[in-house]
C-alpha cells in the first residue's frame, strides 16, 4: 500500500475514475496511446486493451490528449475500465481473440477499409487502427 496505487489500478474497487482525468489532462501533448499504456495513470491496461478501447470510442491513437473533447477523455477513461473487465472475463472462457475487433486484423469491421498497423508512440507497440472511424485529434 506504501508503493502501490490501487486508485490507479482500472480493475480495482479503489479505481478512482476523477482522478484518472486529473492525471491525464496534465500531459495535454502525450499520444492517447502513450496515455493508456502509462501504468501511473491505467495500472493493468496493455497494448491490445489499448488498440480496443481506442478502437470502440473511435479515436486515432496519434491524436494528443489535449485536442481531445473533455467527452472521448470521459469516454476513454470508462472504455478502459469497461474492456479490461471484458477482457479478463474472455480470457477466462478462453474466447478472447474471438472477441478482438481491430488487434492484428487487416479490415476494419465498421467501415470495411484497411486498417493500418504501425508502430507508435513512445512504447513503440503495435497499433492497429482505422484511419476513417476512428478521429484524429492534433
Amino acid at each position: 500500500d506504501n508503493v502501490y496505487d490501487w486508485s490507479a489500478d482500472v480493475m480495482n474497487n479503489n479505481w478512482n475514475e476523477k482522478k484518472a482525468l486529473q492525471k491525464i489532462i496534465k500531459h495535454p501533448d502525450r499520444l492517447v496511446s502513450d496515455v493508456l499504456l502509462d501504468q501511473n495513470i491505467f495500472a493493468g491496461v496493455g497494448n491490445i486493451i489499448k488498440n480496443e478501447v481506442l478502437y470502440r470510442i473511435m479515436v486515432n491513437p496519434k491524436s494528443k490528449i489535449g485536442k481531445m473533447p473533455p467527452k472521448k477523455r470521459h469516454a476513454l477513461v470508462k472504455e478502459a475500465v469497461r474492456y479490461s473487465f471484458e477482457f479478463l472475463n474472455w480470457k477466462k472462457e478462453f474466447t478472447l481473440k474471438k472477441h478482438w475487433l481491430v488487434y492484428t486484423k487487416k479490415i476494419c469491421p465498421r467501415d470495411h477499409q484497411l486498417l493500418s498497423r504501425e508502430y507508435i508512440g513512445l512504447t513503440n507497440r503495435r497499433t492497429f487502427f482505422c484511419n476513417l472511424c476512428q478521429i484524429l485529434y492534433v
